[in-house]
């Protein structure tokens, strides 16, 4: 009698039920659009991160556009000054030459009063002279080349003279077009004429 109870136990033990919660879907009648819209799902501390992650991007990008806002106002400004000093240094430039042109017009006006042109000849002299003092105030200065050796950093040779003086050779005979210089720099070369010795 035991041995038959413990054998009725086993089949119970052995009879179980199993009771399936799962949820399952009817394939039939799933919808296909929303099935591909399911957003991936992630764990919690993931999604946090994520979270993270686009505040950090947005305050990034908000700080960008702050920036960049600020880098067109400074060039804008910067631009403005620079063409508002070239304005004004254009002007320190050219106030010069309203004195010279003002001498050219009154040694014309002389000229035409006295009809005569040696009075033209002396005011353009005049004027002249005013025009190398306002130059050389402004730190320009001719090149001395006559006479001297030929310098190919200060002057370009356009030409060569045929010289019988050994002392002339490779020296300038002739000036065609004088060179300036600035504060130690070179504005413009001088042209000239090299003797060549036969």
């Amino acid at each position: 009698m035991a041995n038959q109870e413990i054998q009725d136990e086993k089949k119970d033990s052995m009879n179980f039920n199993v009771i399936d919660k799962r949820q399952f879907m009817n394939l039939d009648t799933i919808d296909k659009e929303t099935l591909a819209e399911e957003k991936p799902r992630y764990p919690s501390y993931v999604e946090e991160l994520m979270t993270r992650m686009a505040e950090t991007e947005r305050r990034f990008q908000e700080k960008k556009q702050q920036i960049d806002a600020e880098i067109s106002r400074t060039k804008a400004r910067l631009e403005s000054d620079f063409e508002r000093k070239l304005s004004l240094e254009k002007q320190k430039i050219l106030l010069p030459f309203l004195d010279v042109m003002d001498n050219l017009q009154r040694a014309l006006d002389s000229a035409a009063q006295a009809g005569t042109v040696e009075h033209l000849f002396e005011g353009v002299q005049m004027t002249a002279n005013l025009f190398r003092s306002k130059l050389q105030a402004m730190g320009v200065e001719a090149i001395p080349a006559l006479n001297q050796p030929f310098d190919p950093n200060l002057e370009q040779a356009v030409g060569t003279v045929k010289v019988k003086d050994a002392g002339s050779d490779g020296v300038v005979v002739e000036e065609v077009q004088p060179g300036y210089c600035m504060n130690g720099q070179l504005l413009r070369p001088a042209q000239v004429r090299v003797g060549r010795l036969e």
